[in-house]
């Protein structure tokens, strides 16, 4: 089983070791690795499959602020943590009131005139293997002539036997910087979705079974290169 924390160091060392140089614009100098794909079958490292069915949004929001996940030398922490993952029930970052140009949760739940993770709870509630239960970041019309466009493109929920992942791909990610947080941004809509799922499905209850993660562009900035190798090196 593979936890968060593990994906990260392994990606963050997989990229120091295999990935090439290139530069994606005349300001961003990077190490970069293509077509990236790992199961986070255990993302908050309980160890056993069953203690999800027990696992709560509060209850991992919780850990989180208590510092449980916390790595030596990644530069997200408890409390920079919690707070970007709890966004994604903040009012004023869903209605975009603070002086963002997007963000994740206002993209999901309000952008588009529609709440997308309500969409895909009554996609599931129709059809428990329903493959239709997705939602999108991207925005043609608006995101066509912008500068900063979102990383995440595309989240799915899928239920098999009982069991919910969520899948979500990424167009670029700062594997150094940002797939940690990401990574649990995610975890926490996966297990949100379990929960309020599990208080209208009538039967035997959803277990949460992880995130498949795919990205196109895994990359680490140039001068972000030094704090990785101590990031490696102080964890192995």
């Amino acid at each position: 089983m593979l936890s968060i924390n593990q994906c990260y160091l392994d990606f963050v060392n997989k990229i120091l070791k295999q990935g090439k140089e290139t530069y994606k614009d005349s300001n961003h100098h990077l190490v970069e690795s293509l077509g990236n794909y790992y199961l986070i079958d255990d993302p908050l490292d309980l160890k056993f499959e069953a203690k999800y069915q027990h696992m709560t949004s509060a209850m991992m929001l919780e850990e989180i602020k208590s510092g449980r996940f916390d790595i030596d030398e990644c530069p997200i922490k408890s409390d920079a943590l919690y707070e970007y993952v709890k966004s994604f029930d903040d009012p004023d970052v869903i209605s975009l009131k603070r002086d963002f140009v997007y963000s994740y949760p206002n993209r999901i739940l309000e952008y588009f005139g529609i709440n997308q993770f309500e969409a895909m709870k009554k996609r599931i509630l129709n059809a428990t293997g329903s493959n239709r239960a997705v939602a999108i970041t991207i925005d043609p019309k608006k995101d066509n002539d912008e500068e900063d466009i979102p990383c995440l493109q595309f989240i799915q929920c899928i239920v098999r036997n009982n069991v919910l992942t969520i899948h979500c791909l990424f167009r670029s990610n700062d594997i150094f910087g940002a797939f940690y947080s990401n990574m649990f941004f995610i975890a926490y809509i996966g297990i949100k979705m379990t929960e309020e799922l599990n208080q209208e499905l009538l039967g035997e209850k959803l277990n949460f079974g992880g995130i498949h993660y795919h990205s196109t562009s895994g990359h680490i900035y140039n001068n972000d290169l030094k704090a990785a190798r101590k990031l490696i090196a102080k964890n192995k």
